[in-house]
């Protein structure tokens, strides 16, 4: 009787097992892309001014993405690309300024997006989905306040199929590299070690080098 008794919750165990084995092979069999992206940045400079206007640009004509994990371009149309970007103080700057550090321009509008904290300004939008299927962007950074900021690119982000179209994408994930030759290392070092503020040494070098950091003094 006992093992009678046992034969179903072992039947339902193994059930179960099999079932989770499977899931997670059908899980793995989902390909993700992890486009990486150039950034146009101009004028490059290293000193700006208040009421300078950085510009930041994304052209691609073709609607064909690179893909880090087989390094492949990936032709994807009718997609929304997100974008995020923030000016964070660094050194010299004043805490926490009514309004934000900068505004934003950009064909969404004026400050579209705009979100602010105590020692950084940013702004999160997405781009794509109209009528010429473009997904080309261009946003302006205007310098408001004087001190050393950094323009800090986020962390890769979910593109999304339009909503206005019947069609889907593959589960992808897009982020962008400064296509500029210098970051402004230099700029960064001669902040005081002490007044760097970074929770792991060297973090912010490594994302200087790696170009999604860019960094610059406002007189």
């Amino acid at each position: 009787m006992k093992h009678s008794f046992l034969i179903p919750i072992v039947f339902v165990f193994i059930s179960l097992l099999c079932m989770s084995v499977r899931c997670q092979k059908e899980i793995e069999r989902i390909y993700k892309y992890a486009f990486v992206e150039k950034l146009d940045l101009f004028p490059a400079q290293k000193i700006y001014h208040i009421g300078d206007t950085i510009w930041l640009q994304y052209s691609n004509a073709a609607k064909k993405l690179f893909d880090s994990k087989t390094s492949q371009e990936i032709l994807l149309d009718t997609i929304s690309v997100p974008f995020q970007i923030s000016l964070n103080s660094r050194y010299n700057a004043p805490t926490n300024p009514q309004g934000g550090f900068c505004d934003f321009l950009s064909s969404n509008g004026i400050n579209a997006g705009l979100y602010l904290d105590v020692y950084g300004t940013g702004m999160s939008q997405g781009f794509g989905c109209n009528s010429s299927n473009s997904i080309d962007f261009k946003v302006g950074v205007v310098l408001k306040k004087t001190g050393i900021y950094s323009l800090d690119l986020g962390f890769p982000r979910d593109i999304g199929a339009c909503q206005n179209r019947i069609s889907s994408i593959p589960i992808s994930t897009i982020e962008y590299r400064f296509n500029v030759p210098d970051c402004n290392k230099d700029i960064y070092l001669s902040i005081p070690v002490n007044s760097r503020g970074e929770s792991n040494k060297g973090y912010t070098e490594s994302e200087i080098d790696n170009k999604q950091i860019f960094v610059l003094k406002v007189e």
